[in-house]
């Protein structure tokens, strides 16, 4: 197996630490490999929706006055929705 590191820190730690002991290497790494990938698991309990979800309740719903709809003069959807489309790509 072939590493070149850049960083010279780096490099001497290895060269100090392994001294060619292959095995040792390989331990050190797949240690720090378990290491890491325990660090990205996330420990979630999810959630009941039961318990957690709420409406929204809105105070002025019973009360719309009639000009509340901007589609009351549209009389034939169909018409409006083609009137809307050529007009898009004007």
């Amino acid at each position: 197996m072939t590493i070149k590191i850049d960083n010279p820190k780096i490099e001497s730690f290895f060269k100090n630490e392994f001294k060619s002991d292959i095995e040792k290497f390989s331990e050190f790494i797949l240690q720090n490999l378990e290491a890491y990938n325990q660090k990205k698991e996330f420990d979630i309990t999810p959630l009941d929706p039961e318990k957690n979800a709420y409406r929204l309740h809105y105070d002025n719903l019973g009360h719309v006055e009639e000009d509340a709809n901007p589609f009351k003069n549209i009389e034939d959807v169909a018409t409006y929705a083609k009137k809307l489309r050529e007009n898009a790509w004007r």
